[in-house]
Protein backbone atom coordinates (compact mmCIF):
# COMPACT_ATOMS: atom_id res chain seq x y z
CA UNK A 1 0.00 0.00 0.00
CA UNK A 2 1.11 3.28 -0.92
CA UNK A 3 1.02 6.43 1.54
CA UNK A 4 0.30 9.41 -0.98
CA UNK A 5 -3.08 9.63 -2.40
CA UNK A 6 -4.33 8.82 -5.52
CA UNK A 7 -4.06 12.88 -7.56
CA UNK A 8 -0.63 13.69 -4.79
CA UNK A 9 1.78 16.15 -6.58
CA UNK A 10 -1.27 17.06 -9.19
CA UNK A 11 -1.68 20.79 -9.25
CA UNK A 12 -5.02 22.21 -9.93
CA UNK A 13 -5.60 25.68 -10.91
CA UNK A 14 -9.45 26.29 -10.41
CA UNK A 15 -10.71 29.86 -12.04
CA UNK A 16 -14.32 28.61 -11.95
CA UNK A 17 -17.33 28.97 -10.19
CA UNK A 18 -20.32 27.91 -8.69
CA UNK A 19 -21.25 24.22 -8.87
CA UNK A 20 -19.77 22.77 -11.65
CA UNK A 21 -16.72 23.75 -11.89
CA UNK A 22 -15.79 24.27 -7.86
CA UNK A 23 -17.39 20.70 -7.45
CA UNK A 24 -15.27 18.95 -10.09
CA UNK A 25 -11.98 20.53 -8.40
CA UNK A 26 -13.17 19.50 -4.93
CA UNK A 27 -13.47 15.49 -6.13
CA UNK A 28 -9.92 16.21 -7.59
CA UNK A 29 -8.96 17.87 -3.97
CA UNK A 30 -10.47 14.72 -1.98
CA UNK A 31 -8.31 12.85 -4.53
CA UNK A 32 -5.46 14.62 -3.13
CA UNK A 33 -4.53 17.02 -5.82
CA UNK A 34 -3.77 20.63 -4.51
CA UNK A 35 -6.23 22.92 -5.94
CA UNK A 36 -5.77 26.35 -5.96
CA UNK A 37 -8.91 28.06 -6.31
CA UNK A 38 -9.26 32.05 -7.45
CA UNK A 39 -11.62 34.30 -7.18
CA UNK A 40 -11.78 38.39 -8.03
CA UNK A 41 -10.88 40.49 -5.00
CA UNK A 42 -14.61 42.26 -5.64
CA UNK A 43 -16.32 39.08 -6.92
CA UNK A 44 -16.46 36.69 -4.30
CA UNK A 45 -17.62 33.24 -5.68
CA UNK A 46 -21.61 33.17 -5.97
CA UNK A 47 -22.29 30.26 -3.04
CA UNK A 48 -20.35 32.15 -0.72
CA UNK A 49 -23.26 34.34 -0.26
CA UNK A 50 -26.27 31.93 -0.76
CA UNK A 51 -27.63 31.03 2.35
CA UNK A 52 -26.82 31.45 6.13
CA UNK A 53 -23.30 32.66 6.50
CA UNK A 54 -21.38 31.66 9.70
CA UNK A 55 -17.91 33.81 10.09
CA UNK A 56 -18.48 34.80 5.90
CA UNK A 57 -18.46 30.93 5.16
CA UNK A 58 -21.64 28.99 4.02
CA UNK A 59 -22.65 25.49 3.91
CA UNK A 60 -22.92 25.83 -0.09
CA UNK A 61 -19.47 27.13 -0.28
CA UNK A 62 -18.24 24.35 1.85
CA UNK A 63 -19.87 21.92 0.18
CA UNK A 64 -18.04 23.00 -3.25
CA UNK A 65 -14.54 23.82 -1.81
CA UNK A 66 -13.31 21.81 0.69
CA UNK A 67 -9.48 20.91 1.15
CA UNK A 68 -9.07 23.41 -1.61
CA UNK A 69 -6.51 26.66 -1.07
CA UNK A 70 -8.32 30.08 -2.25
CA UNK A 71 -6.81 33.06 -3.73
CA UNK A 72 -8.17 36.50 -4.85
CA UNK A 73 -6.54 37.77 -8.08
CA UNK A 74 -8.19 40.55 -10.46
CA UNK A 75 -7.87 39.20 -14.02
CA UNK A 76 -8.81 41.76 -15.51
CA UNK A 77 -5.46 43.76 -15.00
CA UNK A 78 -2.21 42.77 -16.29
CA UNK A 79 -0.47 42.13 -13.27
CA UNK A 80 -3.39 39.84 -12.59
CA UNK A 81 -3.08 37.75 -15.55
CA UNK A 82 0.68 37.87 -15.19
CA UNK A 83 -0.18 35.71 -11.71
CA UNK A 84 -2.44 33.48 -13.16
CA UNK A 85 0.17 32.52 -16.50
CA UNK A 86 2.65 31.51 -13.77
CA UNK A 87 0.19 29.60 -12.00
CA UNK A 88 -1.07 28.38 -15.23
CA UNK A 89 2.74 27.26 -16.25
CA UNK A 90 2.99 25.10 -13.07
CA UNK A 91 -0.33 23.17 -12.97
CA UNK A 92 -1.25 19.66 -13.77
CA UNK A 93 -4.78 20.99 -14.65
CA UNK A 94 -6.82 24.56 -15.65
CA UNK A 95 -10.38 23.90 -14.94
CA UNK A 96 -12.55 26.94 -15.84
CA UNK A 97 -16.06 27.28 -16.56
CA UNK A 98 -16.58 30.50 -17.98
CA UNK A 99 -18.86 31.70 -21.45
CA UNK A 100 -16.53 30.52 -24.77
CA UNK A 101 -13.82 33.06 -25.15
CA UNK A 102 -13.73 34.60 -21.56
CA UNK A 103 -10.79 33.36 -20.14
CA UNK A 104 -8.64 34.53 -22.49
CA UNK A 105 -9.67 38.00 -20.82
CA UNK A 106 -7.99 37.03 -17.53
CA UNK A 107 -4.82 35.91 -19.72
CA UNK A 108 -5.77 32.18 -19.62
CA UNK A 109 -6.46 31.37 -23.18
CA UNK A 110 -6.37 27.18 -23.79
CA UNK A 111 -4.09 27.76 -26.87
CA UNK A 112 -1.65 30.19 -25.21
CA UNK A 113 -1.63 27.69 -21.94
CA UNK A 114 -1.44 24.71 -23.30
CA UNK A 115 2.04 26.14 -25.70
CA UNK A 116 3.70 27.41 -23.00
CA UNK A 117 2.58 24.37 -20.48
CA UNK A 118 3.20 21.45 -22.80
CA UNK A 119 1.88 18.46 -20.58
CA UNK A 120 -1.32 20.72 -19.25
CA UNK A 121 -4.94 19.43 -18.87
CA UNK A 122 -6.63 22.40 -19.77
CA UNK A 123 -10.59 21.72 -19.17
CA UNK A 124 -13.17 24.01 -20.25
CA UNK A 125 -16.84 23.44 -18.81
CA UNK A 126 -19.40 25.18 -21.40
CA UNK A 127 -23.37 25.72 -21.60
CA UNK A 128 -23.56 24.59 -24.93
CA UNK A 129 -20.24 24.08 -26.04
CA UNK A 130 -18.76 26.20 -28.46
CA UNK A 131 -20.26 25.54 -31.92
CA UNK A 132 -23.41 25.60 -33.22
CA UNK A 133 -25.94 27.78 -32.87
CA UNK A 134 -26.75 27.62 -28.93
CA UNK A 135 -22.96 27.73 -27.80
CA UNK A 136 -23.21 31.83 -27.00
CA UNK A 137 -26.25 31.74 -24.83
CA UNK A 138 -26.19 32.03 -21.00
CA UNK A 139 -26.77 28.83 -19.73
CA UNK A 140 -27.67 27.62 -15.89
CA UNK A 141 -28.88 23.89 -14.36
CA UNK A 142 -32.53 24.70 -15.02
CA UNK A 143 -32.15 25.41 -18.66
CA UNK A 144 -30.12 22.03 -19.46
CA UNK A 145 -33.13 20.18 -16.84
CA UNK A 146 -34.98 21.38 -19.84
CA UNK A 147 -33.32 21.26 -23.28
CA UNK A 148 -32.33 17.47 -22.56
CA UNK A 149 -35.89 16.23 -21.80
CA UNK A 150 -35.34 16.03 -17.55
CA UNK A 151 -38.51 17.92 -17.79
CA UNK A 152 -40.64 16.02 -19.16
CA UNK A 153 -39.43 12.70 -17.51
CA UNK A 154 -40.28 14.60 -14.36
CA UNK A 155 -44.03 15.29 -15.43
CA UNK A 156 -46.91 14.40 -13.02
CA UNK A 157 -48.55 11.24 -13.72
CA UNK A 158 -51.97 12.80 -12.99
CA UNK A 159 -51.87 16.11 -14.01
CA UNK A 160 -49.13 15.27 -16.95
CA UNK A 161 -47.36 19.17 -15.99
CA UNK A 162 -43.87 19.04 -16.53
CA UNK A 163 -41.53 19.94 -13.46
CA UNK A 164 -37.92 20.65 -12.77
CA UNK A 165 -35.92 18.61 -9.93
CA UNK A 166 -35.37 21.00 -7.35
CA UNK A 167 -31.63 20.25 -6.67
CA UNK A 168 -29.38 21.38 -9.18
CA UNK A 169 -28.88 17.71 -10.75
CA UNK A 170 -27.85 19.16 -14.09
CA UNK A 171 -24.43 20.77 -12.77
CA UNK A 172 -23.81 18.40 -10.85
CA UNK A 173 -23.82 15.72 -13.30
CA UNK A 174 -21.53 18.37 -15.11
CA UNK A 175 -19.28 18.14 -12.33
CA UNK A 176 -18.83 14.38 -12.04
CA UNK A 177 -18.47 14.19 -16.42
CA UNK A 178 -15.79 16.82 -16.25
CA UNK A 179 -13.91 14.39 -13.08
CA UNK A 180 -14.17 11.18 -15.53
CA UNK A 181 -12.74 13.64 -18.87
CA UNK A 182 -9.84 15.20 -16.76
CA UNK A 183 -8.70 11.74 -15.04
CA UNK A 184 -8.39 10.35 -18.48
CA UNK A 185 -6.96 13.00 -20.16
CA UNK A 186 -3.94 12.60 -17.09
CA UNK A 187 -3.67 8.96 -17.51
CA UNK A 188 -3.22 9.80 -21.14
CA UNK A 189 -0.43 11.90 -20.45
CA UNK A 190 0.99 9.44 -18.56
CA UNK A 191 1.26 7.13 -21.26
CA UNK A 192 2.38 9.88 -23.77
CA UNK A 193 6.66 9.47 -24.37
CA UNK A 194 6.41 13.69 -24.03
CA UNK A 195 3.90 13.92 -21.15
CA UNK A 196 1.83 16.04 -23.82
CA UNK A 197 -1.27 17.50 -22.20
CA UNK A 198 -4.44 18.26 -24.31
CA UNK A 199 -7.56 20.45 -24.02
CA UNK A 200 -10.65 18.60 -22.55
CA UNK A 201 -13.81 20.05 -23.57
CA UNK A 202 -17.27 19.39 -21.72
CA UNK A 203 -20.30 21.07 -22.21
CA UNK A 204 -23.65 20.81 -19.83
CA UNK A 205 -25.92 20.31 -22.47
CA UNK A 206 -24.05 16.84 -23.89
CA UNK A 207 -22.97 15.75 -20.04
CA UNK A 208 -26.51 16.04 -19.49
CA UNK A 209 -27.65 14.69 -22.76
CA UNK A 210 -25.82 10.88 -22.30
CA UNK A 211 -26.76 11.00 -18.60
CA UNK A 212 -30.61 10.85 -19.54
CA UNK A 213 -30.36 8.73 -22.67
CA UNK A 214 -29.98 4.98 -21.39
CA UNK A 215 -32.97 4.52 -19.95
CA UNK A 216 -35.58 7.76 -19.97
CA UNK A 217 -34.77 7.37 -23.82
CA UNK A 218 -35.60 4.56 -24.90
CA UNK A 219 -38.37 4.84 -26.46
CA UNK A 220 -36.86 6.97 -28.39
CA UNK A 221 -33.23 5.60 -29.52
CA UNK A 222 -34.67 3.12 -32.14
CA UNK A 223 -35.26 5.11 -35.45
CA UNK A 224 -36.50 2.43 -38.39
CA UNK A 225 -38.62 0.32 -35.41
CA UNK A 226 -39.39 2.43 -32.97
CA UNK A 227 -40.51 0.93 -30.02
CA UNK A 228 -44.31 0.84 -28.81
CA UNK A 229 -46.04 3.00 -26.22
CA UNK A 230 -45.24 -0.26 -23.62
CA UNK A 231 -43.94 -0.04 -19.45
CA UNK A 232 -41.27 2.64 -19.20
CA UNK A 233 -40.45 1.74 -15.61
CA UNK A 234 -39.83 5.69 -14.74
CA UNK A 235 -43.33 6.17 -15.35
CA UNK A 236 -44.81 3.76 -12.49
CA UNK A 237 -42.42 5.42 -10.03
CA UNK A 238 -44.53 6.20 -7.09
CA UNK A 239 -44.41 7.31 -3.00
CA UNK A 240 -46.68 5.22 -1.30
CA UNK A 241 -47.98 7.24 2.40
CA UNK A 242 -47.60 4.91 5.19
CA UNK A 243 -49.67 6.32 8.25
CA UNK A 244 -46.85 8.23 9.82
CA UNK A 245 -44.51 9.11 6.53
CA UNK A 246 -44.00 7.12 3.46
CA UNK A 247 -41.98 4.60 1.58
CA UNK A 248 -40.91 3.31 -1.77
CA UNK A 249 -41.04 0.01 -3.58
CA UNK A 250 -41.59 -0.85 -7.29
CA UNK A 251 -44.32 -3.73 -8.31
CA UNK A 252 -42.69 -4.34 -11.64
CA UNK A 253 -38.79 -4.86 -9.58
CA UNK A 254 -41.01 -7.47 -7.96
CA UNK A 255 -41.35 -10.33 -6.13
CA UNK A 256 -44.64 -10.95 -7.39
CA UNK A 257 -45.73 -13.54 -5.18
CA UNK A 258 -43.71 -11.52 -2.32
CA UNK A 259 -45.80 -8.47 -2.70
CA UNK A 260 -49.03 -10.40 -2.40
CA UNK A 261 -47.99 -12.34 0.15
CA UNK A 262 -46.77 -8.90 2.01
CA UNK A 263 -50.68 -7.73 1.92
CA UNK A 264 -52.25 -10.90 2.39
CA UNK A 265 -53.21 -11.59 -0.75
CA UNK A 266 -51.17 -14.32 -2.03
CA UNK A 267 -54.07 -15.29 -4.30
CA UNK A 268 -53.38 -12.14 -6.32
CA UNK A 269 -50.25 -13.45 -7.70
CA UNK A 270 -51.92 -16.08 -9.65
CA UNK A 271 -54.82 -14.02 -10.66
CA UNK A 272 -55.31 -13.70 -14.27
CA UNK A 273 -55.96 -9.81 -13.97
CA UNK A 274 -52.02 -9.62 -12.97
CA UNK A 275 -50.57 -12.65 -13.99
CA UNK A 276 -48.06 -10.02 -16.20
CA UNK A 277 -47.78 -6.78 -14.90
CA UNK A 278 -48.02 -4.37 -17.56
CA UNK A 279 -49.39 -0.60 -19.05
CA UNK A 280 -53.27 -2.33 -18.71
CA UNK A 281 -53.27 -2.90 -15.28
CA UNK A 282 -49.82 -1.95 -13.45
CA UNK A 283 -51.46 1.13 -11.83
CA UNK A 284 -54.34 -0.77 -10.72
CA UNK A 285 -51.75 -2.93 -8.92
CA UNK A 286 -50.61 -0.60 -7.26
CA UNK A 287 -53.65 1.63 -5.89
CA UNK A 288 -54.30 -2.37 -4.56
CA UNK A 289 -50.90 -1.99 -2.94
CA UNK A 290 -51.48 1.49 -1.59
CA UNK A 291 -54.34 0.53 0.29
CA UNK A 292 -52.63 -1.64 2.26
CA UNK A 293 -49.83 0.57 3.12
CA UNK A 294 -51.50 3.25 3.76
CA UNK A 295 -52.96 1.11 7.07
CA UNK A 296 -49.19 0.23 8.35
CA UNK A 297 -46.63 2.62 9.92
CA UNK A 298 -43.46 2.94 7.79
CA UNK A 299 -41.80 0.54 9.99
CA UNK A 300 -44.48 -1.91 9.72
CA UNK A 301 -44.25 -1.49 6.38
CA UNK A 302 -40.42 -2.18 5.67
CA UNK A 303 -40.46 -4.95 8.10
CA UNK A 304 -43.14 -6.69 6.08
CA UNK A 305 -42.00 -6.14 2.84
CA UNK A 306 -38.22 -7.06 4.32
CA UNK A 307 -39.86 -10.33 4.99
CA UNK A 308 -40.70 -11.10 1.88
CA UNK A 309 -37.99 -9.49 0.12
CA UNK A 310 -39.06 -6.81 -1.75
CA UNK A 311 -36.96 -4.02 -2.23
CA UNK A 312 -38.49 -0.81 -0.35
CA UNK A 313 -37.41 1.91 1.65
CA UNK A 314 -38.41 4.92 3.91
CA UNK A 315 -38.87 8.46 2.27
CA UNK A 316 -36.49 10.58 4.57
CA UNK A 317 -36.37 13.79 5.52
CA UNK A 318 -32.85 15.83 4.72
CA UNK A 319 -32.98 16.51 7.99
CA UNK A 320 -32.15 12.82 9.00
CA UNK A 321 -30.85 11.26 5.95
CA UNK A 322 -27.71 10.96 8.28
CA UNK A 323 -29.34 9.50 10.75
CA UNK A 324 -30.00 6.57 8.53
CA UNK A 325 -28.20 3.11 10.31
CA UNK A 326 -26.67 2.56 6.77
CA UNK A 327 -24.98 6.26 7.07
CA UNK A 328 -23.96 5.36 10.67
CA UNK A 329 -22.31 2.03 9.77
CA UNK A 330 -19.75 3.64 6.70
CA UNK A 331 -19.23 6.86 8.30
CA UNK A 332 -21.38 8.44 5.18
CA UNK A 333 -21.24 11.39 6.48
CA UNK A 334 -18.43 12.34 9.09
CA UNK A 335 -18.50 15.45 11.10
CA UNK A 336 -15.60 17.91 12.50
CA UNK A 337 -15.48 20.91 14.08
CA UNK A 338 -14.13 23.58 11.94
CA UNK A 339 -12.75 26.90 12.95
CA UNK A 340 -14.71 28.55 10.79
CA UNK A 341 -18.09 27.53 10.35
CA UNK A 342 -18.49 25.37 13.39
CA UNK A 343 -19.69 22.00 13.91
CA UNK A 344 -20.28 20.68 10.27
CA UNK A 345 -21.10 17.28 8.56
CA UNK A 346 -20.53 16.35 5.06
CA UNK A 347 -20.52 13.85 3.01
CA UNK A 348 -17.50 12.07 2.10
CA UNK A 349 -16.29 10.75 -1.26
CA UNK A 350 -18.03 8.26 -2.69
CA UNK A 351 -14.76 6.02 -3.62
CA UNK A 352 -13.36 3.73 -1.08
CA UNK A 353 -9.92 1.89 -2.02
CA UNK A 354 -7.62 -0.89 -0.55
CA UNK A 355 -4.37 0.51 -2.52
CA UNK A 356 -4.18 4.20 -1.48
CA UNK A 357 -5.57 6.22 1.66
CA UNK A 358 -8.48 8.31 1.86
CA UNK A 359 -8.72 11.75 1.36
CA UNK A 360 -11.22 13.52 4.10
CA UNK A 361 -10.86 17.04 3.48
CA UNK A 362 -11.95 19.53 6.31
CA UNK A 363 -11.83 22.55 6.24
CA UNK A 364 -12.74 25.15 2.99
CA UNK A 365 -10.83 28.36 2.65
CA UNK A 366 -11.72 32.13 3.50
CA UNK A 367 -11.77 34.45 0.78
CA UNK A 368 -8.30 35.25 -0.57
CA UNK A 369 -6.50 32.62 2.52
CA UNK A 370 -3.86 31.56 0.71
CA UNK A 371 -3.08 34.26 -1.41
CA UNK A 372 0.45 35.77 0.04
CA UNK A 373 1.95 32.16 0.68
CA UNK A 374 0.71 30.86 -2.86
CA UNK A 375 2.67 34.27 -4.42
CA UNK A 376 5.30 33.64 -2.45
CA UNK A 377 5.50 30.11 -3.82
CA UNK A 378 5.86 31.82 -7.35
CA UNK A 379 8.36 33.84 -5.93
CA UNK A 380 6.97 36.87 -4.93
CA UNK A 381 8.79 38.79 -2.56
CA UNK A 382 6.64 39.83 0.35
CA UNK A 383 7.00 43.49 -0.70
CA UNK A 384 5.77 42.82 -4.36
CA UNK A 385 2.49 40.96 -2.55
CA UNK A 386 1.67 43.88 -0.43
CA UNK A 387 2.34 46.15 -3.86
CA UNK A 388 -0.16 44.17 -6.11
CA UNK A 389 -2.61 44.56 -2.59
CA UNK A 390 -2.51 48.24 -2.60
CA UNK A 391 -3.18 48.49 -6.27
CA UNK A 392 -5.72 45.77 -5.61
CA UNK A 393 -4.55 43.50 -7.85
CA UNK A 394 -4.76 40.75 -5.31
CA UNK A 395 -6.95 40.86 -1.75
Amino acid sequence: MTELAPLAGIRVLDVSSVLSGPLASMLLADLGADVIKVEPPTAPDFTRGTGDAHNAMTAYFYNTNRGKRAIAVDGSRSAGQQILRSLADQADVVLQNMRPGKAARIGLDPDECLERNKSLIYASISGYGTEGPSASEPVYDYVIQAVTGMVDVQRDPATTDPELTRHFLADKITAHSTVEAILAALFARERDPQRHGQHVEVSMYEANLAFVWPDAMMQHSLIEEPDAATVYPGDYYRVYPTNDGAIVMMPLMGPLDGICAAIGSPELATDPRFAVLGAGNLHEFQDLIAGHISRWSTEEALTIFGRHDVPAGPVIPRSQVHEHPQAVALNSVPEHDDAVIGRVRSARPAWRMSGTPEVLNEGAPIFGEHTDVVLRELGYSQEEVERLRQDGVVA
